[in-house]
């Protein structure tokens, strides 16, 4: 939203867009990951340390990089309908809601398995939900957004793939470490007394 005027997209998304898009996206889909089985061997691993952030062990850093391509992406595929004289505002409310749910499917701990099959239904439904945001007619007078002819919608479903593809690359290249077992402190009472000489 803030680097769209400067592309030339006065608006990049209406409010009620991005109403639309937050629900969808972190509705049933975050609810859904929440069931996400955790990784092998986490119950045997000790705990994080208390004074660890809610972002920290590296978290900031994946959201900001994820965010990077949710917003590289959107603003793309923006500027380039724009530059075709295509309905660029659906296209881009259609790519970001579609990517952040390509996010939420690479984010599973399990990829590939049917572990968590919630998330596969929510996942599905939200995207069914998005698409009828641009056909259906009552949804569209409400989000103010236009059908897509199929060639555009190809287009836009092929690009949000990428959310899927960074989500799994950040997870391969920038894994979650691990907690480690703390270091006991070593008092003065700890320490083994030297053995006296004998002679």
């Amino acid at each position: 939203m803030l680097l769209g005027p400067f592309a030339g997209l006065p608006l990049p998304l209406l409010p009620a867009q991005i109403l639309w898009i937050n629900l969808l996206t972190h509705g049933l889909p975050g609810v859904a990951l929440g069931g996400e089985p955790t990784v092998p061997g986490a119950m045997t691993d000790p705990p994080r340390p208390p004074s660890q952030s809610i972002l920290g062990a590296g978290l900031w850093q994946r959201v900001i990089r994820i965010a990077v391509i949710l917003t590289t992406v959107t603003l793309g595929i923006a500027i380039w309908a724009a530059a075709t004289a295509r309905p660029w505002q659906s296209m881009a409310f259609f790519a970001l809601g579609a990517t952040q749910l390509g996010v939420a499917l690479g984010s599973r701990t399990r990829p590939g398995t049917l572990a968590n099959p919630m998330l596969l239904l929510a996942v599905a439904g939200a995207f069914i939900l998005q698409l009828a945001a641009l056909y259906l007619p009552p949804l569209r007078q409400l989000l103010s957004t236009q059908p897509l002819n199929a060639g555009d919608l190809l287009i836009v479903t092929a690009l949000s793939v990428l959310g899927y593809a960074a989500a799994r690359l950040d997870r391969i290249l920038h894994p979650t470490p691990r907690p480690q077992e703390p270091q006991p402190a070593i008092t003065e009472g700890d320490q083994q007394p030297s053995r006296a000489f004998r002679p």
